[in-house]
C-alpha cells in the first residue's frame, strides 16, 4: 500500500531531486504545492464523490474511503474492521472469490486495501480504459457481498495469522498493544486495529453480517478517483452504479471520551528478546487541530535524520540504543505521540529514560532555533511533496483529508498551517504534553531464561 508519508513515517520513500532544491529557500518564501483542484457531489443515497482530473498518465486511483474502523468496533468484537479489508475481496452475489481482483490484474491494474482505527479504505489504480469496470466492482461489494459462513471462516483464519506473523510471533510485538491498552481506559484506540485472538473465535456470523449492514453503506462512505478521466463520463459511471445502491440507517457512533491522565503509568515487561527496550506514549491531540502542527514538527525535530535530538543523544552520543525513534499516531480522535528506544546491551530502561527526559525538558525549556525549525519544515514539506507524486497519493492524502480531517481543501492549505508555527509552539506543546503525569512508560527486560538476555 502506499500511504502519505506525513501520517505514517516509519514507511520511507526516498525524497525527488525536486525537494533537494527547497533546501536552500528560506521557509518565509511560502513555498506552495500546486493547486488541486477538487469537484465534488453527493449522490441521493449519501455516498460522497471527490475526483481530481489529472491527464499526466493513461491511469486512474479509485479509493473508497469507510468511515469505520477499529475504534468503532465493541467490546468483544475487536478486529471486525481488519476482518472486513479481507472479507470484501472474497465474492460477491455476482462475483466468485478472487474475481474482483482478477478483473483488475488482467486489466494491468493493482488492488489492496488497508484498515486504521479510524477507517477501512479499498483501492485500485487501473488503465484510465477501464475505470468504468472498477466503479462497478466496488458498487458491487458495496452492498452484495456474500458473507457465507466458508468465507467468514476462511478469512477468519487469515486474520489470525497475520496477527501471528505481526504481533505475537515478532520481537517486542506486543509492546505498542500493552501500550495502548494502560494508556487508553475508555475510548476504543485501547486496542489495536488486528483485534484479538478471542474475539475473533466468539464472533457469529450474525455479528460479522450486522457489522456490514451498519457500516459499508453509501452514507458511510466516500469515493475518490484521481486521474485521466472525463468528469462528465465520470459522474455519469457513478451514478449509474452507484445510484441503486441502497442507502443504510444513519451511522450513531457513541465514542466515550478519554478522561485526561493525571498520574504516569509504569509496565514493566518481561520478553524472549536480546535487547532492553523503553517506549514512551504521551496523550495528544488529535489530528488536524491547532496543536497537532506543532506536534508534527516535533517528531522532525526529535528522530528524523541522524541529526535529530533524540537520534543524536541515544545512538551516536551516548551509544546506549541500538536505534531511537519519535512519532506521534495522529488519528481523527487524540491518541499518543511514541518516544522509543531499543537499547544496546549493557543499558537499562532507567538509564534511556533519562537521557530523553534531558532531551524533552531542552524542548520545554529553551526555544529552538529558527534555522532547527525550517529545517524541520523542509522535511516537512517533502513529504507532502511526494504525497503529491502519484496518482494514488494523491488520493491517499484528498481521502485522508476529506474523511479523517473533514475539510478535502486541507490538500491545498495545509501546508501553511505548517509554515505558520513558531519556536514558542514548540515550546508550547512540549510543556504541554511532555509531561510524567501525561505518560504511559513501558520498560521491557529480556527474559534470562530465553538464553538471549545479556
Amino acid at each position: 500500500m502506499s500511504l502519505a508519508l506525513r501520517r505514517f513515517p516509519f514507511f520511507s520513500v526516498p525524497l525527488c531531486l525536486c525537494v533537494v532544491s527547497l533546501l536552500a529557500l528560506p521557509v518565509a518564501a511560502r513555498v506552495r504545492l500546486p493547486n488541486t483542484r477538487i469537484e465534488s457531489t453527493q449522490l441521493p443515497n449519501g455516498l460522497r464523490v471527490l475526483m481530481v482530473e489529472d491527464h499526466q498518465a493513461p491511469v486512474v486511483n479509485v479509493q473508497v474511503w469507510y468511515h469505520v474502523g477499529s475504534k468503532d468496533e465493541k467490546p468483544g468484537q475487536t478486529g471486525f474492521a481488519h476482518l472486513f479489508e479481507h472479507l470484501m475481496f472474497d465474492g460477491t452475489t455476482n462475483l466468485d472469490p478472487d474475481e474482483f481482483s482478477n478483473y483488475i490484474v488482467k486489466a494491468g491494474g493493482i488492488d489492496n486495501a488497508y484498515t486504521t482505527e479510524d477507517t477501512t479504505v479499498f483501492w485500485e489504480t487501473v488503465p484510465s480504459s477501464i475505470l468504468p469496470v472498477a466503479l462497478w466492482l466496488e458498487a458491487d461489494r458495496m452492498r452484495n457481498l456474500n458473507i457465507s459462513d466458508h468465507s467468514f471462516k476462511n478469512e477468519r483464519e487469515v486474520v489470525k495469522e497475520e496477527r501471528r506473523q505481526r504481533f505475537d510471533n515478532q520481537p517486542y510485538g506486543d509492546v505498542v498493544e500493552e501500550l495502548y491498552a494502560h494508556a487508553f481506559t475508555a475510548h476504543p484506540y485501547k486496542h489495536v486495529p488486528i483485534g484479538s485472538m478471542g474475539d475473533l473465535e466468539r464472533a457469529s456470523l450474525g455479528d460479522v453480517r450486522g457489522f456490514y449492514n451498519t457500516y459499508y453503506v453509501p452514507n458511510n462512505a466516500t469515493l475518490v478517483v484521481v486521474g485521466d478521466f472525463s468528469p462528465a463520463a465520470l459522474k455519469t459511471s457513478v451514478e449509474e452504479y452507484f445510484g441503486p445502491v441502497t442507502q443504510g440507517e444513519p451511522v450513531r457512533r457513541d465514542i466515550p471520551v478519554e478522561p485526561p491522565q493525571t498520574a504516569e503509568r509504569t509496565l514493566k515487561l518481561t520478553e524472549d528478546v536480546a535487547l532492553p527496550a523503553v517506549v514512551e506514549g504521551y496523550h495528544m491531540p488529535a489530528d488536524g487541530t491547532p496543536d497537532a502542527y506543532p506536534l508534527h514538527l516535533v517528531s522532525k525535530i526529535l528522530a528524523q535524520g541522524e541529526s535529530s535530538r533524540i537520534y543524536k543523544r541515544l545512538v551516536y552520543e551516548k551509544q546506549m540504543a541500538l536505534e531511537a525513534d519519535s512519532q506521534g499516531n495522529f488519528t481523527e480522535d487524540p491518541n499518543l505521540f511514541f518516544v522509543l528506544a531499543v537499547l544496546n546491551s549493557g543499558f537499562t530502561p532507567a538509564q534511556a529514560e533519562t537521557e530523553i527526559e534531558s532531551v524533552l525538558a531542552d524542548l520545554r525549556d529553551r526555544p529552538i532555533s529558527e534555522q532547527e525549525l525550517d529545517k524541520a519544515k523542509h522535511e516537512m514539506l517533502g513529504d507532502l511533496i511526494v504525497s503529491h507524486q502519484s496518482t494514488q497519493t494523491r488520493a491517499d492524502e484528498l481521502g485522508y483529508d476529506a474523511v479523517v480531517l473533514k475539510d478535502p481543501q486541507m490538500v491545498n492549505t495545509e501546508a501553511d498551517r505548517f509554515l505558520a508555527v513558531t519556536p514558542a509552539d514548540i515550546q508550547r506543546v512540549a510543556r504541554t504534553y511532555f509531561v510524567p503525569e501525561n505518560m504511559t512508560l513501558i520498560e521491557v527486560m529480556p527474559d534470562s531464561k530465553s538464553g538471549q538476555g545479556n
